[in-house]
């Protein structure tokens, strides 16, 4: 058995290393490895997402799904600071070799610097993959480059800070285009920001009020061994370590749902009152119905409204599990005209997600600027749709999971001003006392380093009577 510990290191000081912190057994690396390299092939070549192919993995005990998950996560997230670095070891770019290959040398690499797991170890493994995967010269480079990578990791060259764009595409890992998006708020922000893009996101829990209280339920997660806190919201509950959801009791009893405090908040600045019409459009998986149907006690009627009827089968099994009966599904493409007049109208549109880096870290690959350009035209047309199927003195709560004012104030704003009979509400007194300060002009931006929330945006409207 070989026993891993906690370790931070360091490359040339020029940035820091988080450890994978797992104890690890020669008899599951192997398999670990091979799985973890599928699944970054796939999420490169064919463009799969890592949080949904974790998700099919069955049979592995925990340690070995905890080890797979930690290699995906890591190699997606410092994938463009292990390219620059293995590229100093070879002799043509790394985007020249096959999409197996250059990921068995980001395997290695990030097992190397990222990790306790024996170096040795590490480039056996890499080359046993290369051999699976490619001719006997092909291993011979992988061999070559990640020995050369292990004796030479303290001589590394990194870019200098005066080259700030670069720096901190290279240094944590974002592309270009989104480094250059962040820099627009000064460097030290977006230094926070890309810092807190590498870090794996905490979860958080809701507790389902309908169900038990969020006292009752900390007790019970806590009997079972499982660290967490409350978080800021009244049914918030974030969990101080990693674990496996199944560790955490009272999901078959429907006692709590994953969701973030900034969807959470979402429908709880919506507020939506007993025996009101609401609609949740951009409603799958359902985390945003069910939580709207827990605060009106389910007294009301919720139509989740979605594209894809596919993951609307995803808000009937969660509502199901949650014990909630009062939400009804929908097909419908929202930028076209709705057929309802609603109280309240909850509005999730389709936006970068570049709020979701921690938790998603593959986003930073798919989303590109050309898609990310077409965006604020769609959410825009979304949001007039949905601002005529709302009663006068109506609300209507715009949200998004990114940190781009050209999704998110500057939708806003651009609405209002072409349609006065629409006016922002304040949020202040609805706010928790600690996020009153960073709200203004109806609107809230939450950001990961500062809220310690994942990065979302809300803003409160309502129609004039």
């Amino acid at each position: 058995m070989t026993r891993v510990s906690p370790v931070v290191t360091g490359i040339a000081g020029s940035f820091s290393l988080v450890s994978s912190q797992l104890i690890l057994e020669e008899e599951f690396l192997e398999h670990a490895r091979a799985v973890a390299l599928r699944i970054l092939i796939d999420i490169e070549e064919k463009g799969a997402y890592s949080h949904i192919a974790l998700q099919k993995l069955t049979g592995m005990e925990r340690r070995e799904m905890a080890l797979v998950t930690e290699l995906v996560n890591g190699v997606t997230r410092r994938r463009l600071t292990l390219d620059y670095v293995l590229d100093q070891f070879l002799k043509f770019p790394l985007s020249g070799l096959t999409y197996p290959i250059r990921n068995d040398l980001r395997l290695g690499a990030y097992q190397l610097l990222h990790t306790r797991i024996p170096p040795r170890a590490a480039i056996d493994e890499s080359v046993k993959l290369a051999h699976k995967y490619g001719h006997p010269g092909i291993a011979n480079l992988v061999n070559g480059v990640l020995r050369s990578l292990d004796r030479r990791r303290e001589d590394l060259s990194m870019p200098s800070r005066e080259d700030s764009l670069k720096y901190l595409s290279i240094t944590y890992s974002l592309p270009e285009w989104i480094a250059a998006l962040w820099l627009e708020r000064g460097f030290e922000e977006a230094k926070m920001l890309a810092e807190f893009s590498l870090k794996p996101s905490r979860l958080t829990l809701r507790c389902n009020l309908l169900k038990t209280s969020r006292e009752a339920l900390i007790e019970k997660i806590l009997a079972a061994g499982v660290d967490v806190e409350p978080g800021v919201l009244p049914e918030a509950i974030r969990l101080n370590r990693s674990v496996a959801l199944a560790e955490i009791p009272g999901y078959n009893e429907g006692e709590w749902f994953v969701q973030g405090e900034g969807a959470m908040l979402a429908s709880r600045l919506l507020a939506p009152q007993p025996g009101e019409l609401v609609l949740d459009i951009g409603a799958a998986p359902g985390g945003k119905a069910t939580h709207l149907a827990e605060l009106m006690g389910e007294r009301g009627r919720i139509l989740a409204i979605d594209i894809n009827q596919a993951r609307l089968e995803l808000v009937k099994s969660n509502a199901k599990r949650l014990g909630i009966r009062n939400i009804e599904t929908i097909a419908a493409d929202a930028a076209k005209p709705l057929s309802w007049e609603a109280d309240r109208i909850l509005l999730d549109v389709p936006c970068s997600g570049l709020g979701l880096l921690s938790r998603k870290p593959d986003i930073r690959w798919h989303q590109n600027p050309e898609e990310a350009k077409k965006l604020p035209e769609l959410q825009s047309t979304m949001l007039d749709s949905a601002a005529k199927a709302l009663k006068p003195g109506g609300t209507l709560l715009y949200s998004t999971c990114t940190i781009r004012p050209a999704e998110n104030e500057d939708v806003v704003s651009s609405f209002l001003e072409r349609n006065p009979d629409f006016r922002a509400l304040d949020l202040s007194s609805r706010l928790p006392e600690e996020w009153r300060p960073d709200s203004h002009d109806g609107m809230l931006q939450l950001l990961p380093h500062v809220h310690k929330t994942e990065g979302f945006f809300v803003a409160l409207l309502e129609k004039k009577s």
